[in-house]
């Protein structure tokens, strides 16, 4: 009894005598608010700017010399004062169990923080602290709970929680509100210790976390050693895939990482809020079509991210796992043509260029680059000025082109673009194609509606390539006629060679004249047949008209002023017949044929220039000559007239 009264007064007169010291080197401006219990020690100065901080760090390093100090206190708490260094003495309270350093403004944490290997509880947030560096906690196998929120961290060594710092008790980090960029895979380590009854709880949000990093060296995560870990990281990442991505991780072996028991889930990744930043993109679409990982939503929070419509600018949070695969695009801005959204769909591994109703009035020299050699251009400049379609060194790697209701009058590479998947001409002002698409293997599909194509006999081939297109259902639309009138809204396909080549309204106007014209040249033929009858009748009757008539070949009155002897020769007397065509110089007009009977004695060779056959002398049935003379300049000749 008596040795327990002297030990409790030893202990009280132990108790006084340091609180009397402590009262003492307490720093100034600090008291009251200094102040010791039997194992704990808190120092305040609540913040106020007239206290020095080297005169903070001299006085708590002259109370912490005293050998009294050493062996009892378990927790000391510095907080709202000008320290800016741990003062080095407190590396030396080895009974700590709790420290607490917060609302100072500590820049750095000292190595010898080492030597406190009963520290259970650890805390210096709001400060100044810039980074921790290897080491720091090494060995504090009893250290449980580290609090460095709100400082300015941005680096942290590879191996302060590295499975080698044997921080084998350390199940919660708090380094919220610190200036990290890139994290290392030690989150996946510290969650090696963890289970289900007690899972490691690490928090990094509000950092610049966008960067991750595999200098640890993490290979084959999860494959023997599964994690049990509750990881904040909210408004950090800019896509979930940069974590696999950075820390080698597969997505779909990534599964082995994770196991429920009883609706509980041994990893939770917090990455999201209701105002998430985390695009719904081309990035993370390789994320999102694993739906096997759909099944972890059931455990843990929604993998929420932002969908924005690259043409309307709307966005609205939603659940990356119920959103189309279609809808994760990337908008891109280098070398995209001025009014234009360019936008990559990796769904459908195409780069969209919308430029429809942008005043375009030539394509565009360069375009974005393809991401990769699967990715094609789809162009979409409908509704635009071009009047001509040039060659461009993209449409090679273009898998749709839209020049819709352009006015385009001419295509310059047609070649090129019949051999496009997918091409659209409707609306425009082409007229005819070129023929030496019929030797191209156009495999895909062609709208050229609504042209104002000319079906003339020229382009007459094109019935039959467009039948061949349309038979391998390559033609999305009809392809009407515009001209000629009497085809017009006919479509091409169904118009015959020979309706290209011949208008049945004039081969009918022209069959109509052949017609008439031929009836008109029978009957002129019948007519001039009488006629001709009538007239070889009368030239073979002549001379008994003439006798029995009187008839004269013309009328005397109407002849010119000649004098004309008429003689009559004997039957007997052999004649010469002469076929004379008179010409006088005073007449106006060509006298008829006549035949002149001329005298024996009378000779045509010296007087006339004549031609002559032989004829039967119908009056004599003597042979006789028939000349054709002229009498031009022959004033006097006695002839015979019959």
């Amino acid at each position: 009894m008596w040795t327990s009264l002297l030990l409790l007064f030893a202990q009280f007169a132990f108790g006084m005598t340091l609180k009397t010291n402590i009262g003492k080197l307490c720093p100034l401006n600090c008291w009251p608010w200094c102040g010791y219990a039997a194992t704990s020690l808190n120092v305040t100065c609540h913040g106020r700017q007239n206290v020095d901080h080297k005169e903070v760090s001299d006085r708590l390093n002259s109370l912490f010399s005293d050998n009294l100090a050493y062996g009892s206190l378990t927790s000391l708490r510095i907080i709202n004062t000008p320290l800016m260094h741990i003062p080095s003495s407190v590396c030396r309270l080895a009974t700590l169990t709790h420290l607490q350093l917060d609302s100072n403004r500590l820049t750095q944490l000292p190595d010898c923080l080492v030597n406190l290997s009963n520290l259970v509880w650890f805390s210096a947030h709001d400060n100044a602290i810039e980074r921790l560096q290897d080491g720091v906690f090494q060995g504090l196998t009893n250290l449980q709970y580290l609090n460095l929120n709100r400082n300015r961290i941005s680096s942290i060594g590879l191996s302060v929680f590295a499975m080698s710092s044997n921080l084998n008790n350390l199940f919660t980090i708090y380094l919220s509100e610190n200036d990290l960029t890139s994290l290392e895979p030690w989150v996946y380590f510290r969650g090696i210790i963890g289970s289900y009854q007690k899972i490691v709880q690490i928090d990094l949000s509000h950092n610049k976390i966008s960067n991750f990093t595999n200098k640890m060296g993490l290979e084959g995560a999860c494959y023997n050693r599964t994690p049990f870990a509750n990881m904040n990281l909210r408004y950090n990442i800019q896509h979930y895939i940069d974590i696999f991505k950075g820390w080698n991780l597969d997505f779909k072996k990534v599964l082995d990482c994770y196991s429920v028991r009883e609706n509980s889930i041994n990893f939770v990744l917090k990455t999201v809020t209701i105002e998430s930043n985390i695009p719904c993109d081309c990035v993370d679409y390789h994320l999102f079509k694993v739906r096997d990982l759909k099944t972890l939503e059931y455990h843990y929070e929604k993998m929420l991210c932002v969908h924005t419509d690259p043409l309307t600018g709307q966005s609205s949070v939603v659940d990356g796992f119920t959103l189309s695969l279609k809808l994760f695009v990337c908008t891109l801005t280098e070398h995209c043509p001025a009014g234009c959204v360019c936008v990559h769909r990796p769904a459908n591994a195409t780069l969209h260029i919308y430029c429809t109703n942008t005043n375009v009035t030539v394509f565009p020299r360069q375009l974005p680059e393809l991401p990769d050699n699967k990715t094609k251009y789809q162009l979409d400049f409908s509704n635009n000025g071009l009047r001509r379609l040039e060659h461009r060194k993209y449409f090679a790697d273009t898998f749709i082109l839209d020049v819709s209701n352009c006015g385009v009058v001419s295509v310059s590479n047609w070649e090129e673009i019949a051999k496009l998947s997918v091409v659209s001409l409707y609306g425009n002002k082409l007229t005819s194609l070129p023929p030496l698409l019929m030797s191209v293997n156009s495999t895909g599909k062609l709208n050229i509606a609504n042209n104002p194509w000319d079906c003339s006999c020229d382009n007459k081939w094109m019935s039959g390539w467009l039948a061949n297109i349309a038979k391998r259902k390559r033609l999305t639309q009809k392809v009407l006629c515009y001209f000629p009138d009497r085809l017009r809204g006919k479509n091409i396909i169904q118009v015959s060679n020979d309706e290209f080549c011949v208008d049945p309204a004039s081969e009918a106007a022209s069959k109509a004249v052949k017609r008439a014209l031929a009836m008109s040249i029978s009957s002129f033929t019948g007519l001039f047949v009488v006629v001709l009858s009538v007239g070889v009748i009368v030239y073979r009757l002549r001379v008994k008209l003439y006798t029995k008539w009187k008839f004269h070949p013309f009328d005397r009155d109407d002849a010119p002023e000649k004098t004309w002897t008429t003689t009559c020769s004997s039957p007997a007397v052999q004649t010469i017949i002469y076929l004379m065509e008179i010409e006088f110089e005073s007449y106006s007009r060509s006298v008829d044929t006549a035949f002149v009977i001329l005298p024996e004695t009378l000779s045509p060779a010296t007087q006339f220039m004549t031609t002559s056959t032989t004829l039967l002398c119908p009056a004599s049935e003597q042979f006789v000559f028939l000349h054709r003379i002229s009498l031009k300049g022959i004033n006097n000749l006695s002839y015979i007239i019959i």
